[in-house]
């Protein structure tokens, strides 16, 4: 599907869960819409499954936007709170936005469609609100947080009666939303982008094709062995990508020793609530205390609105500007661009109201960064060791992360960088032919057909006991 036919599904009022490779375009497609739809009146809550992808979007965590927190099940004690602290929030939204949705569980997203119908008194599904998500069930799957069974000590009555109704449905709690209790029901149209916007044409994009097909072969191991101890020119910059955090940060804090100079420090600036801020530090990819250095390898980690640089835009440190105490960093981009580099602004938004707020130069070191973090991001070049990586879908987004073959690097590889979730595998199949149907529709029947997918309910009658 083509990124004007999903906007357009997505203007028609029909939930949707927009999907595709990456470099696709799902962000650019989302941006676009809330933008639209906000400039039309539309009061759009954006939140994500993970703090991190939260952060990336300006958003909030669904677990914070719902009230639901780490919470397992409801209780009728957290209803009580939720409508004490949210019924506002939740009663005045229009649209409802949930991205990264791949490493959201189906009971997690259960939860929320419950809060819904309960707080705004509307038995449709999320309490009638249009509902899009967003995601690619090929990268990194769900870290539970108390959540699971083995979790518990004591399990409440709810979370076992949870369960039992997921076991009677034959479905799986801790799979992906597809395996929730409401996404029949939701019946999102699927928007899978086919267009490709990062990759080549070229080999690379071939084996990433097969990975997610499955049928990775001896010619996809061929191509990445041609990649297998090549290091990148003099003078040219490439991202280390690494499985776990230390092995980044002792990365990053050895090469910046190494460079004969007293460091100039930038401290994170913030606003709102202590608990609200501790979250957004955690989350973004800016480090709260940035330290750097004549010659410090870096990279933008937020989209410059004069179109200098990009998210994930590499460059070097060449001075600092004397315009404050410790001088704003003076970066050159691989782009050619030079640019002083000044504080920006995180926001975790509710709606249209910032609820917390921290300012710091969006720069970080870069010599390495961790997989997980790098999703999201389009790299130049990328050094990886893919020996180490333990979780579905991990050597799928590192070998994503670069627009061709020439920008990888490998270190190592073994069997292990091509898997990914098998659940993800089967269910491309049907989203694909899903998406095709949904193309089909619009252009012979428009805008009209999806419209009549959030036709209102002829009951407003809601009942609680219908959801337990």
């Amino acid at each position: 599907m083509r990124q004007a036919e999903a906007l357009a599904i997505l203007q028609s009022g029909a939930s949707v869960f927009l999907t595709g490779a990456p470099g696709a375009g799902k962000t650019y497609v989302l941006n676009e819409f809330v933008r639209q739809a906000r400039a039309e009146g539309a009061a759009v809550s954006v939140t994500a499954s993970t703090g991190i992808a939260a952060t990336h979007i300006n958003g909030q965590t669904i677990h914070s936007w719902s009230g639901v927190g780490l919470a397992n099940a409801l209780t009728d004690n957290l209803i009580k709170t939720i409508r004490t602290r949210r019924k506002r929030k939740l009663q005045g939204a229009d649209i409802l936005i949930i991205d990264e949705v791949s490493m959201l569980h189906a009971w997690l997203f259960d939860m929320v469609d419950q809060v819904c119908r309960i707080i705004r008194r509307d038995q449709r599904p999320f309490g009638g609100l249009q509902v899009v998500l967003s995601g690619d069930f090929f990268q990194l799957p769900p870290v539970s947080v108390g959540g699971r069974n083995h979790d518990l000590v004591t399990p409440s009555p709810e979370f076992v009666a949870s369960r039992e109704r997921y076991a009677k449905a034959g479905l799986n709690p801790d799979g992906f939303v597809t395996e929730s209790l409401v996404w029949r029901e939701l019946n999102p149209a699927i928007c899978y982008l086919t267009e490709q916007h990062r990759q080549d044409d070229g080999s690379l994009l071939t084996v990433l094709t097969d990975i997610r097909n499955g049928c990775v072969n001896d010619d996809d191991r061929n191509v990445l062995l041609t990649r297998l101890g090549a290091i990148p020119e003099p003078g040219q910059q490439a991202v280390n990508l690494f499985p776990v955090n230390k092995q980044a940060d002792t990365l990053n804090d050895m090469r910046l020793f190494e460079i004969n100079e007293e460091p100039h420090e930038y401290f994170a600036e913030a606003a709102g609530p202590v608990n609200l801020v501790e979250r957004l530090k955690k989350n973004m990819l800016a480090p709260e205390r940035l330290q750097l250095k004549t010659g410090a390898a870096v990279m933008a980690v937020r989209n410059d609105t004069d179109h200098q640089f990009v998210n994930g835009s590499l460059g070097t440190v060449r001075g600092f500007a004397a315009e404050n105490k410790g001088g704003w960093p003076i970066v050159e981009f691989e782009n050619g661009n030079i640019v002083t580099m000044k504080p920006n602004c995180w926001e975790m938004m509710d709606g249209d109201t910032v609820l917390a707020s921290v300012n710091q130069v969006p720069l970080r070191c870069a010599w390495a960064i961790t997989i997980h973090k790098s999703q999201g991001m389009t790299l130049d070049r990328a050094v990886m060791d893919l020996r180490r990586t333990f979780a579905p879908g991990m050597g799928y987004v590192a070998l994503s992360r670069v627009e061709g073959l020439q920008g990888l690097y490998l270190d190592g590889v073994n069997e292990r960088m091509f898997l990914v979730s098998p659940d993800a595998v089967r269910l491309d199949g049907e989203l694909r032919l899903s998406s095709a149907q949904a193309s089909d529709t619009l252009a012979h029947d428009g805008i009209a057909a999806f419209q009549q997918m959030t036709a209102v309910s002829d009951d407003d009658e809601f009942a609680q006991d219908a959801l337990f």
